[in-house]
Order: C-alpha cells, then sequence, then structure tokens
C-alpha cells in the first residue's frame, strides 16, 4: 500500500501535470470506483483543476472557481494514478506490471479524464479497493475531521498527542497505525519510527512515557519528511509521476531486514505480528 511519501509525491507531481487544465470528456469504466454516482461524468465536465490538497493518505481535489465540489481520491492497495501526453506516460501509487501501462485506457483502467489539451489522467486500481468520489465542501470537511493530526506539519500539538496516548489501551503500534489518532503513518514508518524512537511495538501505548512519547512524535515526522524528500520507498513497486522509483528504502533501518544485525547494537532484527502486519524490531535496542 502505498504510503504518505509516496502520496504526497503523487500529489506535488499530478499537481504540476493537472493544474488548470479543462475536463473535456470522462469516461467510467467501473462505477464503483467513482463511488456509484451515476452523475460523476457529468458534474466534472468542463470543470478545471485548481489544486490537490492532502490529509494522510487522502488526496483532496478541488476546482476552479467551484467552491462546493471537490473530489475524494484514495489509492488504497492498488490504486494508482497515471498522467499520459502524446509522448509520455508517468505514474504514481502502486505500479502493476509493465503490460499494465502498455496502453490507456487499460484493464485495470476504473476511471479516465480526457482533457482539452489531448492530455489525460487515468486511474487504475487492479483491486478496486481505491476511489474516487464526489464531494460537497461539507462532506470533504466531514472527511478531513475524521483524521487525526499528521506528525510532518510544523504546528503538531505534542502535547495533546502524550495525552491522547495515555488514554489508549491498543499496543503502540497498532495505535499509531490508526489514522483517526495519527495521520499518514504507515506499516514502514510506523516501524522505523518505533526504532527511532527505542519503543518497542508490543508496548502497550498508555505505558509510553512523556519523554518517549515526545521522541516518537518528533522522529515520525523527521522520518516521514525525509521520506518525501526522497519520494518514499520503492515497497509495492512504488514509481513516481517522473517515472523513478522512490529511494528512501536506502534508509530504512529496520524494516525488511528480519535476520540481519541491527544497525546499532548488531543484535538480529526480528519479524513479529503486530495488529495484523508484519513487524520489525530490534529486541535489544527497543524497550
Amino acid at each position: 500500500m502505498p504510503e504518505l511519501p509516496e502520496v504526497e509525491t503523487v500529489r506535488l507531481q499530478l499537481l504540476h501535470k493537472i493544474k488548470v487544465k479543462e475536463i473535456e470528456t470522462i469516461k467510467v469504466y467501473n462505477p464503483k470506483s467513482a463511488g456509484n454516482n451515476v452523475n460523476f461524468a457529468k458534474k466534472l465536465q468542463q470543470k478545471k483543476f485548481s489544486h490537490i490538497d492532502r490529509i494522510g493518505k487522502l488526496l483532496i481535489f478541488s476546482f476552479l472557481n467551484e467552491p462546493d465540489l471537490f473530489l475524494l481520491a484514495h489509492l488504497r492497495m492498488t490504486g494508482q494514478f497515471f498522467y499520459t501526453d502524446k509522448t509520455n506516460i508517468t505514474g504514481g501509487g502502486h505500479t502493476l506490471t509493465k503490460s499494465d501501462t502498455a496502453k490507456f485506457p487499460g484493464k485495470h483502467t476504473r476511471v479516465a479524464f480526457y482533457f482539452t489539451d489531448q492530455t489525460a489522467l487515468f486511474f487504475n486500481d487492479m483491486r478496486m479497493f481505491g476511489y474516487i468520489k464526489l464531494a460537497t465542501k461539507l462532506e470533504m470537511e466531514e472527511a478531513r475531521a475524521k483524521f487525526g493530526q499528521e506528525p510532518t506539519k510544523e504546528d503538531f500539538d505534542t502535547a495533546a498527542f502524550i495525552a491522547k496516548l495515555k488514554r489508549k489501551k491498543t499496543s503502540i503500534k497498532a495505535t499509531l497505525l490508526d489514522q483517526t489518532f495519527i495521520a499518514g503513518l504507515g506499516n514502514i514508518y510506523v516501524d522505523e519510527a518505533l526504532f527511532a524512537a527505542k519503543v518497542r511495538p508490543t508496548r502497550q501505548a498508555d505505558s509510553i512515557t512523556k519523554h518517549e512519547a515526545e521522541t516518537i512524535a518528533r522522529v515520525s515526522g523527521e522520518i516521514m519528511n525525509k521520506a518525501i524528500a526522497h519520494g518514499g520507498t520503492t515497497f509495492q513497486h512504488f514509481a513516481d509521476t517522473e517515472d523513478a522509483s522512490g529511494n528512501f528504502s536506502a534508509y530504512l533501518q529496520v524494516f525488511g531486514k528480519q535476520k540481519e544485525p541491527c544497525p546499532n547494537c548488531g543484535t538480529t532484527i526480528e519479524k513479529i505480528r503486530v495488529a495484523g502486519r508484519g513487524t520489525h524490531y530490534c529486541p535489544t535496542c527497543q524497550k
């Protein structure tokens, strides 16, 4: 599943491609992917994209001179956006196989946006867990409100984060994966943050000390911002919209490193399951 740094990379790249472009026609190949809205194509014809915002891993598209119209998009497991012009195909999210990008629309294309300048944007999703759906301003704000704070933001409220942790009875790993608690942390970056904070992923959240919580909040933001700067990881065959794979994987300390020595102490990195997810940690460094 693409994580926040990968989704942020997609957002930045798509924004430069589609901003102020007028939608000429839309083809909905799978109504479920477009929220089963029979008016989806009709409502967006002749509209122009003005901006792409993001909260957690939710992309929020807005339109020029349309204050009450938004497009919410979530890539989930296998979703991806591809932008095409006359000579290039660029894409971001979860890349499938070479055959899936051989032509557009392809077998996994669920929705296609065709612009008046002969370029196009395709939403592909092999497993169809992702979606792009229309929303009013109120619906968009309600969707945003479901997410917790994002540790990449400068205004992250660490005191509130610490107070909320003390009320959680689940493992710290499960707590950090909960998007309503804290936005954007996925499996890879939770493992990396907990390693950097020297906190074992199985610890109950309400046992985390104030110092440990402050460290988790700080390193979570630092790690994800660094990953954004490097385009994310190459896991799940992620490729950004300039056809370049993310390269943050070179900086990973524990994720995917099971049976390898800890970079800090040399103890063998272990892999267990926590909150239903493969979890990597150092049994010596993390307490």
